[in-house]
């Protein structure tokens, strides 16, 4: 036992060895799975599916057989729409998985060759003082007299009119797209490890970037029913390197969660109750539920309970960041094949409410 703790504080304290960019890799945190996300997202002590992949890799040596898994989903509004994959099996004694996640904004309209009418600031045209009644003094662009000026200086600046022509207009894409490759190893009967390296590439419209990263878990069963798990995201920083000579970077991020399964053997049913909190090391402020900016670190809260029937039918409520969760799953078998289909209800302060619907299929 003391050994277990010793290594959970050893792996946290790597959290604190990178600083990075606000917000670079927020379309990592979306999450994988229906069953997680209607439980909060408090998965990390729990993952004991193919979504351990994402959720805990140390998680994926309670899924021996071989899987498949599908999400998709369309969020806020329409606007974005967001697809997972993955695919898992045993070798050797360890198991493996492979995870594709990718986001989609559809196309988006490029405004930048349109035409305006360079009048500066005030919309105006005219010379300084002598021009049509309106124009004001003192805008007019002189590269030696005037360099601040705006009037005539070759560029749109605001109160401006744009002259909209179609033909001007360009479309365009904008994604995210992320490969992870996933590994799990039971120790003992009690701890298990994994690990996950990552493959990014992104686009915005004609701009494109390549990233790698790295995540590390672990996950102990303290006993038959009360389990910690820990997976250390982006754990030496996730960099991406755009093609205009720019790059970012993604902090670390330290997800802690616990798991308590309590079986009512009377109505043949599992009560699991899961708590997850996401310390992250990128100097948040408001996106966040708490934080400490001085410290540059903040902190994220999931909680979930499932109550479990009979193996085959979940019902699921849960907070995310304070957001309201909800879901149910159905468990059935195919020709020996069990096949899970899960739905997510997931609420926002600000924003649409989103659904997700998710299938896992042994094989």
């Amino acid at each position: 036992m003391r050994k277990a703790f010793l290594s959970f504080a050893l792996i946290g304290l790597l959290a604190f060895s990178a600083s990075a960019d606000k917000y670079a890799g927020e379309f990592m945190y979306i999450g994988a799975g229906a069953r997680a996300l209607a439980l909060g997202s408090a998965y990390s002590a729990v993952a004991d599916d193919i979504t351990a992949g994402y959720w805990n890799p140390a998680g994926l040596v309670q899924t021996r057989s071989k899987t498949v898994a599908f999400m998709h989903s369309e969020r806020f509004g329409g606007l974005i729409s967001y697809d997972y994959l993955a695919y898992s099996q045993e070798y050797s004694g360890d198991v493996y998985s492979v995870s594709f996640f990718r986001t989609d904004a559809g196309k988006i309209a490029d405004t930048s060759n349109l035409q305006w009418y360079d009048t500066g600031s005030d919309g105006v045209f005219g010379e300084d003082g002598t021009g049509a009644p309106g124009d004001c003094g003192n805008d007019d662009y002189d590269q030696n007299s005037n360099p601040s000026g705006t009037e005539g200086n070759g560029e749109w600046d605001p109160g401006e009119e744009l002259i909209y022509d179609e033909g001007r207009i360009t479309w365009n894409s904008a994604s995210d797209n992320a490969l992870y490759l996933s590994w799990g190893r039971a120790l003992n009967q009690r701890l298990s490890v994994g690990a996950t390296s990552k493959l990014i590439y992104r686009k915005l419209m004609d701009y494109s970037a390549w990233g790698v990263g790295f995540d590390i878990a672990m996950r102990w069963n303290a006993t038959d029913a009360f389990a910690l798990g820990l997976n250390i995201q982006d754990v030496f920083g996730t960099y991406m390197f755009w093609d205009t000579g720019v790059s970012e970077s993604v902090s670390p991020t330290a997800k802690m969660g616990a798991s308590f399964t309590w079986p009512v053997p009377r109505f043949h049913s599992v009560i699991t109750f899961a708590a997850d909190g996401d310390f992250r090391f990128e100097g948040r402020e408001f996106a966040t539920q708490y934080s400490l900016p001085d410290a540059g670190i903040s902190l994220d809260t999931h909680i979930g309970a499932e109550l479990l029937i009979k193996d085959t039918v979940g019902l699921r409520i849960g907070s995310n960041e304070g957001n309201m969760t909800a879901g149910l799953g159905f468990t059935v078998s195919f020709s020996d094949h069990p096949v899970s289909l899960d739905y997510a209800w997931l609420t926002h302060d600000e924003l649409q409410s989103t659904h997700r619907i998710s299938v896992n299929v042994g094989l």
